[in-house]
């Protein structure tokens, strides 16, 4: 998965098959049949914040896929435990908007004044995104049900998309940006009716191939299309396996978990001063510690890997050569 395109394709595959707000519609956006002309659309599209376009730039089948996987997994998992988890999500993000000023203040998160610049700068597109997230389509078991993956692309995945964005302007040359991601040209090399070769080429990395084939009237890159079927396939056998039995066993620590963060947060929220918030954040390291180690040491016995489909924590970066 190295081109910068084959980046692009792939996170909204991957992020969609592990299932993991209103952006520009990917609908306005026609993706040509010419396999350089298509990636390189869905490339300069995601550049620019819309997130709609990976979902657009799936083949049906895959679409349908993907919704059945969200779908099942809304019948299998702890409704209880998931709709609390997002409400902790969402609870996060409203005490960060709250305490902006003293977790800036706050003495463990003290760095150089240059640092505290970024970080006041990038802070109110983390606590964006967490808002985000804690709002979005897929925030309550019901919402998985009735899983709809073209608004949850052009709506939630837009805006995590844009604070990624704004985020990537804020890393300087540590990571590639956005922009340099958009400035990538896709060339053809060679193709006959269902593969292609196509050559990236981006602003200071090194040119590179990779396959595509076509999927019903999409491009996929070769790899991904080679082990969609399998993968879709290993996903709905985990969620099969999971049993009311197995969710009971560990439903008890699960909640003990989240009643714990929930107590956390509470803390952090009635914080009046920076003396009292520090107090309060510096309490929680315990706690926060006893979840972590948890939450290594328990797992659902045969239940799927999940977690939330997010932008890039800054951006992606253009792949180097292997």
């Amino acid at each position: 998965m190295s081109p910068a395109a084959k980046l692009t394709v792939s996170s909204a595959v991957i992020a969609s098959l592990f299932i993991t707000a209103c952006g520009k519609k990917s609908t306005e956006v026609e993706i040509p049949d010419a396999p350089d002309a298509a990636i390189q659309t869905v490339i300069s599209e995601y550049s620019k914040g819309n997130g709609g376009i990976l979902w657009e730039a799936m083949p049906a089948s895959y679409q349908s896929d993907v919704t059945s996987v969200v779908q099942l997994s809304g019948s299998k998992i702890d409704s209880e435990i998931y709709d609390q988890s997002f409400g902790l999500i969402s609870r996060l993000g409203q005490v960060l908007e709250k305490q902006q000023a003293f977790l800036l203040g706050a003495e463990m998160v003290q760095r150089s004044e240059e640092e505290m610049a970024k970080l006041e700068q990038a802070l109110p597109s983390v606590i964006g995104m967490i808002q985000t997230l804690g709002s979005s389509e897929i925030a309550s078991s019901a919402s998985l049900s009735n899983f709809d993956g073209q608004a949850f692309f052009e709506g939630t995945v837009s805006k995590l998309t844009e604070y990624g964005i704004e985020l990537s302007k804020l890393a300087g040359e540590e990571t590639a940006s956005f922009k340099e991601l958009g400035a990538a040209v896709v060339t053809l090399v060679q193709a006959d009716a269902n593969t292609a070769l196509l050559e990236f080429s981006a602003p200071g990395q090194p040119v590179q191939t990779e396959e595509f084939v076509k999927v019903e009237d999409r491009w996929v890159p070769s790899e991904i299309a080679s082990q969609w079927t399998t993968a879709v396939a290993d996903m709905k056998a985990q969620l099969a396996a999971i049993t009311p039995e197995n969710m009971a066993t560990t439903k008890p620590q699960i909640m003990g978990a989240i009643t714990m963060m929930d107590g956390v947060l509470t803390q952090i929220e009635a914080a009046e001063t920076q003396e009292q918030f520090d107090q309060s954040l510096q309490g929680a390291m315990m706690p926060l510690m006893g979840l972590l180690m948890m939450s290594q040491s328990m797992s659902a016995p045969s239940a799927p890997t999940m977690s939330v489909p997010t932008a890039p924590s800054s951006t992606p970066s253009l792949p180097t050569a292997p």
